[in-house]
């Protein structure tokens, strides 16, 4: 075996070590996955109505106190399997790494503010434009982490050594927040928008002002 071929065998077991040793203890990733997986399969139950009915997002229910819930228990929701398993797969890949980054409080502060800040945004928009739209999903929760990475990959990390690689990570985040935001069919754009700014939001008091400038492990 050639050396290059046995650094980059060297290099992909390392990497996937990192990688095990970070979900092992990514537990409010786990936990979250966990939730919203549950809680779709109450919704394909007969409960499932009850669930949407006083969970959903509507800008035509939030002026009662329940209502306000609207704006935590929407994050849980999802209109189908194919929009779960979309939302489900963008956590797994970056909550573990984030998590095992900032903590897990902060992990949890950085989602739900996300999530709850996505859909107060999107209420605003709704209520400045007089529309009144039916929204569930933890879209602008997960959009969160993706601004707190984006933030991440634009602060400064003694990781980012490379900068052709912190580009193509930057050009991919880039593709993902226009295809979720603008392209995505019956996306929720200014909830998507407002869990981004939120996560930078986040970022930049976690990363900038608290000087938490350091590796992000696992992060492929």
């Amino acid at each position: 075996m050639s050396e290059g071929v046995s650094n980059a065998h060297g290099s992909q077991e390392e990497f996937w070590n990192e990688q095990r040793r970070i979900y092992k203890t990514a537990y409010v990733t786990i936990a979250l996955v966990i939730i919203n997986v549950i809680v779709y399969l109450l919704c394909i139950t007969d409960f499932g109505y009850i669930l949407y009915e006083n969970g959903a997002l509507m800008l035509s229910e939030i002026g009662s106190t329940p209502g306000k819930l609207r704006i935590l228990y929407s994050i849980f929701l999802h209109a189908d399997a194919n929009h779960l398993a979309g939302n489900m797969l963008m956590l797994v890949v970056l909550g573990g790494v984030i998590e095992n980054y900032t903590g897990h409080i902060v992990y949890f502060i950085l989602y739900m503010l996300s999530g709850i800040f996505g859909n107060i945004f999107s209420l605003a928009i709704e209520y400045y434009f007089c529309l009144d739209r039916i929204s569930v999903g933890a879209s602008g929760a997960i959009m969160g982490l993706v601004g707190f990475l984006t933030l991440w990959l634009l602060a400064g990390g003694p990781s980012k050594t490379k900068i052709a690689d912190m580009r193509y990570r930057l050009i991919v985040f880039g593709l993902y927040i226009v295809q979720s935001c603008f392209i995505q069919n019956g996306a929720n754009t200014e909830a998507h928008l407002g869990g981004f700014l939120m996560g930078v939001v986040v970022g930049v008091i976690n990363i900038i002002i608290f000087k938490n400038i350091k590796k992000m492990e696992g992060l492929a």
